[in-house]
């Protein structure tokens, strides 16, 4: 009995998934801006909050952790225009690699955990 209700929890339950709480650098692009910052990140279950800094200014992020999938937003003034970014990437041990989008523009990032 034991034993199968080992086996049942291996099988049924899903695995927990990796708290990305930390600092982050974050390297990327987006068409022809090159984006460089900092992020603090803070997850509670599966939601993920926080902050990102440049040498210029600090925006504030929400997201959320679904396993290995991580996405998160925040606004930035580009131009004299409010754009909002949005990442999406998958977490690989200490990386998260994936796609960053706007509208009217893409491009790519990795942020590493310091």
């Amino acid at each position: 009995m034991k034993t199968a209700l080992t086996l049942f929890a291996i099988t049924v339950l899903p695995a927990a998934a990796a708290d990305i709480s930390g600092s982050w650098k974050l390297d990327g692009h987006l068409e022809n801006v090159q984006i460089h910052r900092v992020c603090t990140l803070q997850q509670t279950d599966h939601k993920l909050s926080g902050k990102c800094k440049n040498a210029t200014d600090e925006v504030v992020l929400a997201g959320e952790v679904d396993g290995n999938n991580v996405v998160w937003k925040y606004e930035v003034t580009y131009d004299g225009s409010k754009l909002t970014l949005t990442f999406n990437g998958t977490l690989e041990s200490a990386t998260v690699k994936g796609s960053i989008e706007t509208p009217g523009a893409k491009g790519d990032f990795t942020a590493t955990k310091q």
